[in-house]
């Protein structure tokens, strides 16, 4: 009997890795997009891990807390988000690109964990996701932002595959 349930665990946790579900889809507490485009971007994500191995993490928020808001205050939301991002990065054990859009305040930042940004996308590739999300954002099609940001990571992680 004992024998049976040992055997039980050691297949549970062997199987648990399977469970896993990795990437983490999107994270839209802040509502920004449709469930449709949602779907692709979590479809494309995980194609760009099998693909690449690198992590492609998204989160909104649809505001600050009171502390947060504080603090974002005390050291401008530039430097917040910038070591919001890097905390999130370290928190999720993030290897690739972490996205963090805020509705209130209105923000994104970018940022890479730093094996990432040292072969494989580099801070000027950031800075062409930037501009290029933030093109659609500025038209209110923040669908096709994210769209176009994951599709423009894509492609720089293939052009510099060895």
């Amino acid at each position: 009997m004992m024998l049976n349930r040992v055997a039980v665990l050691a297949v549970l946790l062997v199987a648990a890795p399977a469970w896993a579900v990795f990437p983490p889809p999107v994270k839209d507490d802040g509502k920004f997009f449709k469930p449709a485009t949602i779907e692709k971007a979590n479809a494309k994500i995980r194609e760009i891990y099998e693909k690449y191995r690198k992590d492609v993490v998204v989160e909104t928020i649809a505001s600050l807390t009171p502390e947060q808001e504080k603090a974002a205050k005390e050291d401008s939301p530039r430097t917040w988000f910038a070591k919001h991002s890097v905390e999130r990065i370290k928190a999720t054990g993030v290897n690739g690109v972490y996205i963090v859009i805020s509705k209130s305040p209105r923000y994104l930042q970018i940022d890479m964990d730093a094996g990432t940004r040292k072969g494989g996308f580099s801070n000027s590739d950031r800075d062409k996701l930037f501009e290029r999300i933030t093109a659609q954002f500025k038209e209110g099609d923040f669908d096709a932002g994210l769209l176009a940001g994951l599709a423009f990571i894509e492609t720089t992680l293939k052009s510099g595959k060895k």
